[in-house]
């Protein structure tokens, strides 16, 4: 069932293309709930992969860490399907940003689910966030086909 709030794909730039791997199913015959942050985490990595030609992880040039991860799950999705997991940043604050995520099959265009995640900048050395630097927001502003809004934190 398709929410209301369910965004747009034309509001997102990034596009991964994930099967459905059997490790993913559960007893049930679908996707597992616990599998869709990884699904994510594959969103994020492409998208990365797209704006900056690499993943961004610790040792990148934009080190993060997860602060607030959620998930609406509105269709099941199973073995073998292909879904695509679109991904955006559709808020860049001063400490942080949010990534927003849509994931469609591709057989069908049903919506699977939609989530977002906070993302800390954060300096492994120290133990603190810092902020958001200004070549992430520029590179992020130019990929961008909607803009990210600005907000404190």
């Amino acid at each position: 069932m398709q929410k209301d709030s369910t965004p747009a794909r034309e509001l997102f730039t990034c596009r991964v293309p994930l099967e459905v791997r059997w490790r993913d199913v559960d007893a049930m015959g679908h996707v597992n709930n616990a599998v869709f942050l990884t699904y994510f985490e594959v969103g994020r990595v492409g998208y990365f992969r797209e704006v900056f030609g690499k993943p961004g992880s610790l040792g990148s040039d934009f080190p993060f860490i997860i602060a607030r991860a959620s998930c609406d799950f509105l269709a099941p999705a199973k073995f073998g399907e292909t879904i695509d997991i679109h991904v955006r940043i559709s808020r860049i604050g001063g400490k942080s940003f949010e990534f927003e995520y849509l994931m469609t099959a591709q057989n069908d265009g049903r919506v699977v689910a939609t989530g977002s995640t906070v993302q800390a900048c954060y300096d492994y050395a120290s133990g603190r966030t810092i902020e958001v630097p200004a070549g992430f927001k520029d590179a992020v502003f130019r990929y961008e086909r909607t803009k990210p809004t600005n907000a404190t934190g």
